[in-house]
C-alpha cells in the first residue's frame, strides 16, 4: 500500500502566543455511604424556593427519622463542587472532528451519570426523534471533562462498565442507534384498567387484562434494567446520577415493591434517579405517571415533565448532584437481620428546620448490612488469575496502569486481504519482565487481547472465549530483542503490531489490554475507530499515517508503506515521530499519508476527479485550511485505491499543545451525486529544540 508525499504540498502553520497550562488541583473525593450494623448514612439535597443548593446548613438544623423514629445524628458532612459551564458549539462549517478522549483515572472522574432509555415505553415516533436530538445536544453542549456517561437502553442486553466512556463520539453513535420500537406502539391508547363493553356471566364487568400484562411486563423489565446499571455503578467513582427516560409508569404492588429495592441499591450504589417523560407538553393522566414520580422522590431525584427541553433536564439532574449533605445515624436495634430473605424494607424520613427550604433524600433501604471491607490483597496479581485480569482490564472504563500501553489503531484495505485495521501498541520496557538468553538475546513474554465493540456491543472478528467474554483475539507472545535494541527500547521503549480484519462498517471502540506474565501487572487503552462502507463502491479515506520527515526523506519524496511497517504480531522500532508516538517539535517537518478508496474515475486514463483539502485544528478550533490538491498516486495492488500525502512544516515558534489533523476528499461534481469523506489524526507539539 503505498502513500506518497509530494515535497511540494508545504503547509506552514502559524499561531499567535504561547499557553500556558497550569495544573488543577483535584477536588476532594465525596465520602463514601455506608449500610452498617453501627452507621447509616444517607445523602440530603437541600433547595431554596428557587431549586438553588443550599450550603451552611448545621447539624441541628436536620432532623432523621428510621420507621417514625427520630434519631441521633452520629456523622454529618457537606460535599460541593461546582458545575462548569456549558461547552460552546462550534459552527457546522468549521466544527472540528471529535478527537480521542484522553485516558482518564478514577480520581479524576466529577461526575458518572447514566442515560436510560425506556424504549419499551417510548410509544411515539415523534418522541423518540425529539429524545435523540435532545441526548445529541446535551453531548455535543453540556458534557463536561470529568464526565463519565453511558447510553443504555432497556430493551437491549447490558454491560454496564463496558458502556461508561469520556468519548462523545461514541456516545454520539450510541445515540444515532436509538429506533422506534414496535412494541411500545400498540399501547398508547389502552387503558388496562378500563372495563370491556360486554359483562361477564356473572353480571360483572371484565378488565382488559391482557394489556394489562404488557404495562406490568414493560415496567419490570424497564425497572430490572435499572437494578442493573445500579449494579454496575457501585464500582464507578465520582458523584452517580441515572436519567430515566420513559413515557410512563403506573403503580402496583408488585411496582412499589420493585422501586423499594431500586432505592435501597440506590443507596447502597450513591446513586440517585432522575425520571424525564420525553413526550413534552402533553395531557396525559397522573395515574400514568405515579410511577416515574414515586421512582424519582423515593431516591432523591426530581421527576421532569410537561417539558420541551430535555437536553437541560439533563443538565439539571447533573448539576444536582453536585452539592449534598451526608447524614449518618447509629441505626436502632433490630435493624438488621442476618437471614437476608427476612429483612424488611425500613423508611427514612429527613426533615429541615428552617423556613421555605425543601429537601430530597433516598427514602429507605433494607435490614441487611453491608459486608465489611476486608484487608486488600497485596497486589492485584495474587487475588485474580491471569485471565480474570484481562476482562477486568477490557471491561472498565478506566485504563490499567500497570504497564504503560499507548494504543492507535488505523483503517486499511487492500484487494487482497479486504479491510482490516492496524493497531499499534507503544510498550515500556521498563514495565516487562526481561530476561537475557542465548546469543545475548533478550526476551520478555506477554499477554495480549485485543476487542471491538460497535455500539458498546462486542463485535467478534475472530471467535475465541475468555472466560464469560467473547473477545476479538488473544496471543500469548514471545519478545525477542537484541542487547543494543533491548538498551534503546529502556529509555524509548518499542511497538508492537497487530493486524485485524474488519468486515463490519461503523464506529468501534478498539480495546487491548497486555499483561506480563512474569511480574502480572496489566496495562490497557482504548481509541474509537471509524470503519467506512465500502461495500457497494462508496468514497472513503483510510487511516492517515504521521512520520517525522528526514532531510533523507525530504529529499527522496518518493513512495512509503502504509502504518508503522512491520508485520502482524511483529516488534517494530520505536520512534517519537512514528506513526504511534506522534510527538514533535517545533521546526520539524512532518510527513502525512493516507489512501483514497473508490474515488470517481474519468477519462481514458481513468485518473480520479477528487478534490482534497488539509485542515489543521486546534482545542477545537480550525486555523489553517490547505489550497485544494487533485493528484493522487495510483496503487499497484488495488486499480480502486489512490495514495496522498504530503509535508507539513512546522514553524520554530509554533505553540505547544495538542493538534488534529484532517484530510477532507470530495468527488468532483459528474454524473454520480456529489460524496465526501474525511479521516483525522491527532498529534502534539511539545517543547524542545528540533531534531
Amino acid at each position: 500500500m503505498p502513500m506518497a508525499f509530494k515535497a511540494s504540498a508545504l503547509l506552514s502553520l502559524t499561531l499567535l502566543g504561547l499557553s500556558a497550562a497550569q495544573d488543577a488541583q483535584a477536588p476532594a473525593p465525596p465520602p463514601l455511604l455506608r449500610i452498617t450494623v453501627t452507621l447509616v448514612q444517607v445523602d440530603a439535597v437541600v433547595t431554596d424556593s428557587a431549586g438553588r443548593h443550599v450550603s451552611g446548613l448545621r447539624p441541628e438544623d436536620f432532623e432523621i427519622l428510621q420507621d417514625g423514629q427520630a434519631q441521633k445524628l452520629t456523622y454529618f458532612s457537606y460535599y460541593s463542587e461546582e458545575s462548569a459551564s456549558p461547552v460552546k458549539a462550534a459552527r457546522a462549517a468549521e466544527r472540528a472532528p471529535m478527537g480521542p478522549a484522553p485516558p482518564i483515572t478514577a480520581g479524576e472522574v466529577k461526575r458518572t451519570v447514566a442515560l436510560v432509555v425506556d424504549d419499551l415505553a417510548v410509544r411515539e415516533f415523534g418522541t423518540l426523534t425529539r429524545l435523540r436530538d435532545a441526548l445529541r445536544a446535551y453531548v455535543r453542549q453540556q458534557m463536561q471533562p470529568g464526565d463519565l456517561m453511558a447510553l443504555i437502553k432497556t430493551g437491549g442486553g447490558i454491560a454496564a462498565l463496558e458502556q461508561f466512556t469520556t468519548d462523545r463520539q461514541l456516545l454520539l453513535e450510541s445515540i444515532n442507534e436509538l429506533t422506534w420500537r414496535v412494541w411500545g406502539a400498540g399501547l398508547p391508547d389502552i387503558d388496562p384498567l378500563a372495563t370491556d363493553t360486554a359483562p361477564s356471566p356473572d353480571g360483572r364487568t371484565r378488565r382488559s387484562t391482557i394489556s394489562d400484562y404488557g404495562y406490568t411486563l414493560a415496567a419490570h423489565a424497564a425497572l430490572d434494567r435499572l437494578q442493573q446499571v445500579l449494579e454496575g455503578m457501585k464500582r464507578l467513582p465520582g458523584r452517580k446520577s441515572v436519567v430515566f427516560f420513559s413515557d410512563s409508569m403506573r403503580m402496583d404492588q408488585g411496582i412499589n415493591l420493585a422501586i423499594d429495592r431500586i432505592t435501597d441499591l440506590a443507596n447502597r450504589s450513591g446513586v440517585s434517579l432522575y425520571t424525564v417523560d420525553p413526550g413534552g407538553l402533553r395531557v396525559r393522566s397522573m395515574g400514568d405517571q405515579e410511577g416515574l414520580g414515586s421512582l424519582a422522590a423515593r431516591t432523591g431525584g426530581l421527576f421532569f415533565h410537561n417539558r420541551n427541553d430535555i437536553a437541560e433536564c439533563i443538565r439539571q439532574a447533573a448539576d444536582d448532584q453536585m452539592g449534598y449533605y451526608l447524614l449518618g445515624y447509629s441505626p436502632q436495634e433490630g435493624t438488621f437481620e442476618k437471614n437476608p430473605g427476612k429483612a424488611k424494607f425500613h423508611k427514612v424520613i429527613v426533615r429541615v428546620h428552617r423556613a421555605g427550604l425543601q429537601v430530597r433524600w433516598k427514602s429507605g433501604f433494607t435490614g441487611v448490612a453491608d459486608e465489611a471491607p476486608g484487608p486488600e490483597p497485596a497486589s492485584v496479581a495474587e487475588a485474580k488469575t491471569g485471565e480474570e485480569q484481562l476482562i477486568q482490564a477490557l471491561a472498565s472504563p478506566f485504563s490499567a496502569t500497570g504497564l504503560k500501553v499507548r494504543l492507535t489503531s488505523m483503517y486499511f484495505q487492500t484487494k487482497k486481504d479486504g479491510p482490516f485495521v492496524r493497531s499499534l501498541l507503544h510498550l515500556d520496557a521498563k514495565d516487562l519482565t526481561f530476561a537475557q538468553g542465548a546469543f545475548g538475546l533478550w526476551h520478555a513474554t506477554v499477554d495480549v487481547v485485543a476487542s471491538a465493540y460497535r455500539g458498546f456491543h462486542l463485535v467478534p472478528l475472530r471467535r475465541g472465549q475468555l472466560g464469560l467474554l467473547a473477545y476479538d483475539r488473544q496471543r500469548r507472545t514471545e519478545i525477542s530483542l537484541s542487547d543494543e535494541r533491548y538498551r534503546r527500547a529502556l529509555k524509548e521503549g518499542f511497538i508492537y503490531v497487530l493486524d485485524e480484519p474488519m468486515n463490519e462498517p461503523g464506529l468501534f471502540l478498539m480495546r487491548v489490554a497486555v499483561r506480563d506474565a512474569v511480574s502480572q501487572r496489566v496495562g490497557s487503552a482504548s481509541q474509537s475507530l471509524q470503519v467506512p462502507d465500502t461495500r457497494k463502491g462508496q468514497l472513503a479515506v483510510s487511516g492517515i499515517t504521521l512520520q517525522l520527515a528526514t532531510p533523507e526523506l525530504l529529499r527522496m519524496a518518493e513512495a512509503a508503506p502504509a502504518g508503522a511497517g512491520g508485520k502482524d504480531g511483529g516488534v517494530a522500532e520505536w520512534s517519537e515521530g512514528g506513526p504511534a508516538v506522534r510527538r514533535y517539535r517545533p521546526g520539524q517537518n512532518i510527513a502525512y499519508g493516507y489512501e483514497v478508496i473508490n474515488p470517481r474515475l474519468q477519462g481514458p486514463e481513468k485518473e480520479p476527479q477528487v478534490a482534497i483539502q488539509v485542515r489543521i485544528f486546534r482545542n477545537g478550533k480550525l486555523f489553517y485550511t490547505s489550497p485544494l490538491e487533485h493528484s493522487l498516486v495510483r496503487s499497484e495492488l488495488d486499480p480502486t485505491v489512490f495514495a496522498g500525502g504530503g509535508i507539513l512544516s512546522l514553524k520554530k515558534h509554533l505553540t505547544l499543545g495538542e493538534y488534529l489533523l484532517q484530510v477532507v476528499v470530495t468527488d468532483q461534481p459528474g454524473k454520480r451525486k456529489t460524496s465526501q469523506a474525511t479521516q483525522w489524526i491527532d498529534f502534539e507539539v511539545t517543547a524542545g529544540p528540533a531534531l
